[in-house]
């Protein structure tokens, strides 16, 4: 597995799962439920974290991204 994205707001990361997902690229979102360790954990880490389940899916996924994402969201 491989991390491609990471994002304080969860439901950007859920919709590029769902856009990646609708392409055939297969992926898993980590840290979907780390909202209440805020305080214990430092802020970075418990943001939402989207990883590609096949590492040879990296090139397209990350261009997908850059035609989704506005330069500033990443």
């Amino acid at each position: 597995m491989t991390r491609l994205f990471t994002h304080p707001n969860p439901i950007l990361v859920g919709y590029l799962r769902g856009v990646l997902e609708s392409e055939g690229i297969r992926c898993h979102v980590r840290n979907e439920y780390l909202a209440g360790a805020l305080g214990e954990l430092p802020p970075t880490a418990i943001w939402p974290e989207l990883w590609l389940l096949d590492e040879g899916d990296l090139p397209r996924a990350r261009q997908i991204l850059r035609d989704v994402l506005p330069a500033s969201a990443g």
